[in-house]
């Protein structure tokens, strides 16, 4: 039997609850296409709300605190296979088209081609000077602190990345390719700066409202977490808002692009593949007045997750909580590829083709350490059923419990009215949970990473894989405010 060819699509910060697919405003016809085509896993978490931890997480199968990396300035070491690794030995070529978020001098960790490079940068520490010249007035808008300084419609180097990765992706599959294929296109959007094409602006901005939550913030939230409250006007909230939802729709009809490629390509070999659809964290954009990622809150942890193809049960709905971690080892079996070691993400192949119910017992983790005002912060969530416990350390007089199925926008916390479940999913976050040993690693790893950068700052850094051929007319304020 010949091997299933392969193509993930990844976006970066994807809230789906925002989407058509899940009931929301920004219009999404190809992903609807897509869940109708195949399974959607409709309660599905990153392992971090964070991009690199959950990345390379996603590449390992693995928790944060089994991979170590909990900040965007790490890297997988070379001595850790990936799933991709997988593939190749079975014969497949691993093609990255777009971004990963890779760090240091290897840009690949399993992938044999690497055909667009990333946005951001791949050294340890920042050419400022390269990145303000190649991004002009969106050069700081790329980071939470300063994402509201610039919001429109008109042209970006998000959306121009995005163009160049979606052109590539395309041209590769218009070709036939002797090996068997698992394919990587990965873009940046709906990720911010946030700006959106002018028509898709215009639409959404007489479309989107302001969150319940900007104005009335969680009284359960804790002082922790209120340090990530954000100032903004209204006005700046429905514009930020509108260029998110914008980029949402811009990003599935690149999606529509790709997938149309990859039915073409298989069409020509006359055979069938698999089609994934998924992304890495999301983005609240106003919600609990908060901008950006980096709690545990559903628009923040929840990702979509979406799988078509060969065998794939049509127009399936899954509530069971599921990972990104899943990803590897289901396309691993989907692929017969061995499996790899010491993973804690689960195949989603029975599910997938309905020979197994749902697993009703699963807990799904993630996981997250930050710095808030000099303080190293560290935090767990738990999804089991229905139900979702937060706790961080410290703050455990603050713990969160809420009925998602029931209660979608976390408005009531009832960890105080229902014990023995709070009880049940806190024993679940702190099984083997060795927070001391954690945060002593995290150090040693912030420690190693300062003096990597010394040592690069010493001998120049190595920024030949970036993408830089973002044009001058998406370095400028946008031309819809």
């Amino acid at each position: 039997m010949s091997s299933k060819d392969m193509l993930i699509f990844m976006s970066d910060q994807h809230s789906p609850i925002f989407s058509s697919y899940m009931g929301g405003i920004a219009r999404t016809p190809n992903l609807e296409k897509l869940c109708e085509n195949g399974t959607a896993f409709t309660e599905a978490y990153t392992s971090c709300p964070l991009c690199v931890p959950s990345r390379m997480s996603m590449l390992l199968g693995k928790m944060p605190s089994k991979t170590g990396i909990f900040t965007n300035f790490d890297a997988i070491p070379e001595r850790n296979a990936t799933f991709l690794h997988s593939f190749v030995k079975e014969g497949y070529e691993t093609v990255l088209i777009g971004r990963m978020h890779f760090l240091g001098s290897n840009q690949r960790h399993g992938f044999t081609k690497r055909l667009v490079g990333d946005i951001t940068p791949v050294s340890w520490t920042r050419p400022i000077e390269s990145l303000t010249e190649e991004r002009g007035v969106f050069t700081n808008c790329f980071g939470e602190p300063w994402c509201l300084d610039v919001i429109g419609g008109g042209n970006s180097p998000v959306l121009e990345y995005d163009k160049q990765v979606i052109k590539t992706a395309v041209e590769y599959l218009s070709h036939d390719h002797d090996k068997p294929q698992c394919i990587f296109v990965s873009t940046y959007g709906p990720h911010f700066p946030y700006c959106a094409p002018s028509e898709l602006y215009s639409y959404y901005k007489d479309k989107v409202n302001i969150p319940e939550s900007f104005d009335n913030p969680r009284e359960y939230i804790n002082p922790l977490l209120r340090n990530k409250f954000k100032d903004a006007s209204h006005e700046t909230v429905i514009k930020a808002r509108a260029a998110y939802f914008g980029m949402i729709e811009e990003m599935d009809r690149n999606f529509g692009l790709i997938r149309d490629a990859f039915n073409a390509f298989l069409k020509l070999k006359s055979q069938e593949g698999i089609l994934v659809y998924i992304s890495d964290h999301g983005d609240h954009v106003g919600d609990n007045k908060m901008f950006g990622k980096m709690t545990f809150f559903e628009h923040s942890a929840k990702i979509p997750m979406i799988f078509e193809g060969l065998g794939i049960n049509k127009g399936q709905r899954i509530s069971t909580p599921a990972s990104i971690m899943d990803l590897g080892p289901t396309l691993c079996e989907l692929a017969g590829t061995i499996p790899f070691p010491g993973q804690d993400g689960k195949s989603l192949v029975n599910q997938l083709i309905g020979i197994r119910e749902e697993d009703k017992e699963r807990a799904v983790i993630s996981e997250l350490i930050e710095v808030i005002k000099g303080k190293l912060n560290m935090g767990r969530m738990v999804r089991k059923g229905s139900y979702k416990y937060i706790t961080y350390i410290g703050y455990e007089d603050y713990d969160m419990l809420f009925d998602i199925e029931n209660d979608s926008e976390e408005k009531n916390n009832i960890a105080k009215s229902n014990f023995n479940k709070l009880h049940e999913l806190r024993e679940i976050a702190f099984n083997g949970w060795d927070t001391e040993k954690i945060l002593e690693e995290h150090k040693n790893h912030i420690a190693s990473v300062e003096l990597i950068q010394a040592w690069e700052i010493a001998v120049g850094p190595n920024d030949d894989e970036r993408w830089k051929d973002n044009p001058e007319y998406a370095r400028v304020i946008p031309m819809l405010q």
